[in-house]
């Protein structure tokens, strides 16, 4: 993807559109309620939420494998609500647990997905071969899938999906229970798939990888969207570098009370760190008129930065205010 805080321009029309989707389980519970959505072509989108949000249900609906009580799941105009024989066909769904059949070889696997597709002959082995350079299964195709470590099931998964040519692949936390070497490695295939034109949508508790790998970013809480800011539900990756609005600013000194106490008159909600405080301020020289006010306190100030903003913290003080609600 290139340099890491780089954000893709997504002209055009979207690929996937998501318009008021809710869904209720048999148990009275409603894990999805009212959600929309724009994704356009080669996006990769992050959806991020804690357990029981609701993200595994919505991803469920999106590959028709759910129908919704309300709401419309539609695809380059197509409409594919509730339709998995359909959807399927241009929807790559890989769900967490995986689900892989584990006594047969890699290569029985991919051809019977392809089968139950209607690949076959040289188109199966040219889309073989394919997924097969992509993901690096060459060595593993004649292996029982039983032999093969979580980290190759899951490049397993999704080679059954590159096979399709499914224009958008979706992604239940792709590296769970992953190593780090094996997890590293799976979200730069997921790198080179955007890259080559696909669309990603990927639900994944790893956020620190996460903010890595996707262009823009949702936040579902109790089956809905959460605001991170009034009237804002999305956010892309230069914009949480730029703090969302409201910049981290770090100071050390010798006299950390003081500091506090003068951020507080200042207006700002200092937060002790070791060595010193951490305070948001909106502008530069906001956080410079309370530099000053700490200096003028006598707080022997020895270093004043700002703190990048990473995607734990955004998601961490929205779930927060939102449970203070």
């Amino acid at each position: 993807m290139g340099d890491a805080m780089s954000v893709k321009a997504h002209p055009g029309p979207a690929l996937l559109r998501l318009e008021g989707l809710r869904k209720r389980y048999p148990n009275g519970v409603e894990a999805v309620k009212s959600i929309s959505l724009d994704v356009h072509p080669g996006e990769v989108f992050g959806l991020v939420g804690p357990n029981g949000a609701g993200k595994s249900t919505l991803l469920k609906l999106i590959a028709g494998l759910l129908r919704p009580e309300a709401g419309t799941v539609h695809l380059d105009g197509r409409d594919l609500t509730g339709n998995p024989t359909e959807a399927a066909l241009a929807i790559g769904l890989m769900p967490d647990p995986l689900g892989v059949y584990t006594d047969i070889s890699c290569r029985e696997y991919l051809r019977f997905f392809a089968m139950v597709h209607g690949l076959e002959g040289p188109r199966f082995a040219e889309q073989l071969e394919r997924a097969v350079e992509v993901l690096g299964l060459g060595p593993w195709l004649e292996a029982e899938v039983e032999s093969l470590s979580a980290g190759w099931q899951r490049r397993l998964a999704l080679g059954r999906m590159l096979m399709l040519d499914a224009p958008l692949l979706l992604l239940d936390e792709p590296a769970a229970g992953l190593d780090v070497k094996a997890r590293a490695e799976l979200l730069e295939i997921v790198r080179g798939l955007s890259g080559m034109g696909r669309t990603v949508v990927i639900s994944s508790h790893i956020l620190p990888e996460l903010e890595e790998l996707a262009d823009r970013f949702g936040i579902m809480d109790q089956g809905r969207w959460v605001e991170v800011s009034a009237g804002r539900t999305f956010f892309d990756r230069r914009e949480l570098k730029d703090g969302l609005g409201s910049c981290r600013w770090r100071v050390l000194c010798a006299h950390a009370a003081l500091a506090r106490e003068a951020l507080a008159a200042a207006g700002a909600s200092p937060v002790p760190v070791e060595g010193g405080v951490e305070f948001a301020a909106r502008t530069d020289e906001e956080a410079s008129a309370c530099l000053g006010a700490a200096v003028r306190a006598g707080a022997a100030v020895v270093d004043f930065r700002r703190m990048d903003t990473g995607l734990a913290d955004v998601v961490l003080r929205v779930l927060e205010e939102g449970s203070s609600r």
